[in-house]
Order: C-alpha cells, then structure tokens, then sequence
C-alpha cells in the first residue's frame, strides 16, 4: 500500500495544499478546522487525497477517508501519523471530538470514551484518564478546604478563558465569591500567540491571591466552552451551541459538579460575543431542569464600555501598553510588559 499511496504532512498547509485539503473536507460533509497545527493526507497515484487528519495541539480533528478507500486501514494509518507526530513533539495524551457513530473506529485505535450524546463523541487515549481528573481536582478540593479551614455549604463555579486575566474577570470572580462559601475557578485549556494555558492559570492565581475562598483548577479537555468548542463536523451550524451546551451537561453537570457539591454557576452577561451569548442561552435552558442555579453577573465597564480580554489583546497588537492598565490588574500588567514591550524593543 505504502508503494502505492503518496503521504505528506503540513504544519500546516497552505496556499494550494490548503485548498485542496479543504475542498477534500467539504466533499466529505466536513469543514477544515482553522486551529489545527499538523495536517496528515495521502493521495493515490493520481495525486487526489482519500485520506486526512489533523491535530490542534493534542485534539485529533478533520479526520476523513474517501468512501471508495474505506476498507484500505487508512483511518488507522492516520491517525498512528498523528499520534507519532505529537510524540515527537512531547505529546502523549490525545483527544478527539467526532460523531458517535466512529466510536468502535477510534476504541479500535486505542481510545476510550469520556462522554457521549446524540450528536457529539469526546474520546481520549488514556483509559483511566478522566477518572484521574476527577481524582486530581477533588483531592486539590480536600487539600485546599482543610488548608483554610473551610466549611463550605455554598459552592459555586465559574469556568473562563482568562485570556489575559482582567478586571472583568476580577470583578466577576469577586462578585461570585461573595455569594458563596467556596468557588471554584476553571480555567480552559488552550494556547495562542498571546497566552499559554500554565501563563493564563499563573495570572489568574497572582489576581486572586488574596482571596480564601477561591480555588483555581485547569480545566484541561474536560470542560467545554464556545471558545474551545470544535464545530467542524457539525453541518448546521445554528445547533453549535446547543450541541456544546448538551456536551458541557453531560460532563460537567452530571459529572463534576456531584463530585464538588457545586449547586451554583455564574456567568457574565455577553452583549458582543454573539457565538458565547448563544452558548449562554442554551446553557440557561438546560440548567433550568438541573441542581444547579446559574446566576448571570453585569460586566464591569469603563466609560461604558465592558472590560473585555479581547480589547487588551487588541492593545497588546497596538502596543498601546499604557491604556492596558485601565483593563487588567497590576500583576497582569507586570506579566504582558515583561513578555510583549521587551518583545518588541528586541525587534528595534
């Protein structure tokens, strides 16, 4: 097979390759994930691709096999590709969210089922995987209440990006903490050209380190959220949200709030964000018939205009540093004028 069938890798494609490995997605009902890092194709003698996969970091995505060559163990060849390649970059635990339909496709290839719904699969390649997660944070839950010698009847979450760690998330958190007698913080997983996952989680922990109530756990890929929710396999994409949201209450709902006692979720109102104030909606619906109460907080604003991390990001870009104190803490403020001014007067 190997004689005949041609395999490149892209990190990622781009240009034409991009196009055609795009137009290959489209024809399988798919669309190409902007996200992804590493693309795998192979082509027959007549160079069309019949087979791809990709990965976004460690979430396999945009895995497709032309229907003509589904019984040529491409599936498999694939994905072993992608698997090598996220060794080879220190990789080893890997996701994928695809249809429920390939689940006995990826426990074939040594994946085991995390949560699943009608319409969405999440899958990873450690068995007990998300056992330890849960193991982890309820142990850091027990270290952390004894630590402050807490007694906690009110328990409430919130689940953010933090990305950086502003004011709006200040207030929020702050706000929410008043309201209860434990909160836990989690804080989603993912990195872009602005901040990593440990550098998010690290300002989050300096902006609360007051606080005694508060205890900040990584979410990992265990908690969804419209910012980290991938739609390429989704052909209408007005049920994103409610997809998602079902997904969020499948994991989250019926799986780490028992296991904390968390009764209460907080949210910040969303007037902008059109995708997250949709996920918003649906997530309102379904809690409605839940254990969980969910409050939704007023953004905190300056001169009307609400605190958000995507204008400090823009700022960043506009190396508008001395606006930026306006929006974060001192300790975020610290953090992107160590990494960003000194970034750029390494330029001049």
């Amino acid at each position: 097979m190997d004689n005949y069938f041609k395999t490149v890798t892209g990190t990622p494609f781009k240009d034409k390759n991009l196009a055609k490995l795009i137009n290959f997605l489209n024809l399988q009902g798919l669309d190409y994930d902007e996200n992804v890092k590493f693309s795998v194709i192979i082509e027959n003698n007549s160079n069309n691709i019949i087979a791809t996969g990709s990965l976004d970091n460690n979430i396999i995505k945009c895995l497709a096999v032309d229907q003509e060559y589904r019984n040529e163990g491409l599936s498999a060849k694939i994905v072993t590709l992608l698997i090598n390649h996220a060794i080879e970059n220190g990789i080893r635990k890997l996701f994928v969210y695809t249809k429920p339909k390939n689940e006995k496709l990826f426990k074939e290839l040594g994946f085991y089922t995390i949560s699943k719904t009608n319409n969405i699969l999440l899958m990873e390649n450690e068995k007990f995987g998300f056992k330890s997660y849960l193991e982890f944070i309820y142990n850091e839950t027990q270290l952390f209440i004894d630590k402050y010698n807490l007694k906690p009847k009110k328990i409430g979450c919130i689940i953010a990006n933090c990305n950086p760690f502003t004011n709006g998330h200040l207030y929020l958190m702050d706000t929410a903490s008043k309201k209860c007698d434990l909160l836990h913080v989690f804080i989603l997983s993912g990195s872009n050209k602005y901040f990593n996952e440990k550098d998010r989680i690290n300002l989050v922990k300096e902006g609360l380190k007051g606080y005694k109530n508060i205890i900040i756990h990584p979410a990992k890929e265990y908690i969804l959220s419209p910012l980290t929710f991938p739609t390429y396999f989704i052909k209408d994409k007005k049920q994103t949200s409610l997809i998602n949201c079902e997904l969020d209450i499948n994991i989250f709902v019926n799986k780490i709030a028992p296991l904390l006692n968390i009764t209460q979720r907080f949210l910040g109102t969303e007037k902008y964000d059109l995708v997250t104030n949709s996920y918003n909606e649906e997530l309102i619906k379904s809690l409605t018939n839940s254990n969980i109460k969910l409050t939704i907080i007023d953004r905190k604003t300056i001169n009307s205009e609400v605190i958000s991390a995507s204008t400090v990001r823009k700022l960043i870009d506009l190396n508008d540093f001395e606006k930026i104190k306006n929006y974060v803490p001192y300790t975020t403020y610290e953090f992107i004028i160590s990494k960003f001014l000194s970034n750029e007067s390494s330029k001049k």
